[in-house]
């Protein structure tokens, strides 16, 4: 094969007696039933050293459609007890550990790379060759991978401790081999790719419940949950003073900041609606719906710490301040598919969701950037104090709701 690091021929290693048909005939067998990423690399390594496959080392990589993330790699070792993840960067290729790599000379060539670190000057290798090197690999392959729908090749990565390395039989196997395992690789990544996206455009509750088959109109359950709408103070008037990265940077920076404290917590943010956040607390995902509650309450104290310490870099800078509103109610709300015959969404519907809404336009009212319903005032005991009854759209009666403390 192809050898793009010019190393000298190893002819001393012994010969090679693992049967490629062998390997083959497992990935069509067993290798077809793994559904699990890390358990093919295990089970497929134990199997190719049962066979006399020296490997140390095997890792795979893997595309996917994340906002944060481009190829997800996973790496076996012999002396590991578990199996390594790594999520790449988009910008990955403007990196140290990218530019000049093995990798790199993949999708460069399109074809294999084969490294004899073995009889390389070590100073001379990238940084990941001589990584391994310390390791005692002797002998490292990048396999290219070909996926139907993916013009990117991904790379299947062998290493050896063996002293001799690989011998040329057993590039010409891996060869044979990886055509096979090519199919397994791609229904795999494609999996993460659709876990990836309904987690990042559902939430993670939601687009398991949507993976899992909850696909059609109506499909739904009662919950019992903590509600939380929050909304940003004058948007409109925002966008007239700040350039349009400017105001996209202000609200990523708030979205962001809501959706990790929420995460942390175990909430969901179940959508974005303009520049305000509808999110969950489901009551089965803590021990108590009183829990549920204090870990709303939880988030919101952490939201309003990391706000603050954001608008402190936006006033350096001479920019608008963040400001927002939050209104917590809750309650028993319908969880599932709504919308078109063809075009829906998942979401939550209820008395407690209209409430909440209401309940955050209210802080307006007040002056009171977090108010919650009498229900939630209940639900955590003496953390509230009441701050009145309103009238508000939509509903009959003046909406009581209270004030996190005292002024």
């Amino acid at each position: 094969m192809t050898d793009l690091a010019g190393n000298t021929s190893i002819t001393s290693a012994p010969p090679s007696s693992w049967c490629p048909q062998q390997t083959i005939d497992w990935l069509s067998s067993r290798g077809r039933e793994i559904k699990d990423i890390g358990q093919l690399l295990t089970e497929f390594s134990e199997f190719l050293l049962d066979h006399d496959v020296p490997i140390y080392r095997m890792r795979v990589s893997l595309p996917t459609l994340n906002p944060a993330v481009s190829r997800r790699a996973f790496t076996w070792w012999r002396d590991g007890d578990q199996i390594e993840t790594y999520s790449a960067p988009h910008k990955i290729a403007l990196s140290p550990d990218y530019v000049g790599s093995p990798i790199q000379a993949l999708q460069a060539h399109g074809q294999s790379y084969r490294n004899k670190i073995r009889f390389a000057d070590v100073d001379q290798l990238h940084p990941q060759l001589q990584s391994l090197a310390k390791r005692g690999v002797t002998d490292y392959l990048v396999v290219p991978i070909s996926f139907t729908f993916e013009e990117t090749l991904s790379p299947w990565i062998l290493a050896t401790d063996r002293e001799n390395g690989f011998i040329d039989s057993d590039i010409d196997k891996f060869h044979q081999v990886a055509r096979y395992l090519a199919p397994l690789l791609e229904v795999l990544a494609l999996h993460l790719t659709t876990q990836s996206l309904l987690n990042t455009y559902l939430g993670a509750r939601s687009g398991q419940k949507v993976l899992n088959g909850n696909v059609t109109r109506g499909d739904s359950e009662l919950i019992e949950a903590v509600i939380w709408y929050s909304d940003m103070r004058n948007s409109t008037a925002l966008a007239e003073v700040l350039d349009h990265d400017q105001l996209l940077s202000m609200l990523n920076c708030y979205f962001e900041i809501i959706s990790r404290c929420v995460a942390e917590q175990q909430g969901e943010v179940l959508r974005f609606i303009g520049d305000a956040l509808l999110v969950v607390f489901p009551g089965d995902q803590y021990p108590s719906l009183t829990d549920a509650g204090r870990a709303a309450l939880r988030a919101s104290d952490n939201v309003k710490a990391e706000i603050a310490h954001c608008n402190q870099d936006l006033e350096q800078k001479g920019l608008p301040i963040i400001q927002y509103g939050l209104g917590l109610d809750v309650g028993t709300v319908i969880y599932g598919n709504v919308g078109g015959t063809e075009r829906l969404d998942f979401t939550v519907m209820g008395s407690a969701v209209n409430r909440a809404a209401r309940i955050e336009s209210l802080t307006k009212v007040t002056q009171c950037p977090l108010l919650v319903s009498e229900q939630m005032a209940k639900l955590l005991e003496n953390q509230f104090c009441w701050k009145g009854a309103y009238p508000v759209p939509g509903l009959s009666d003046p909406l009581t709701v209270y004030c996190a403390k005292c002024e």
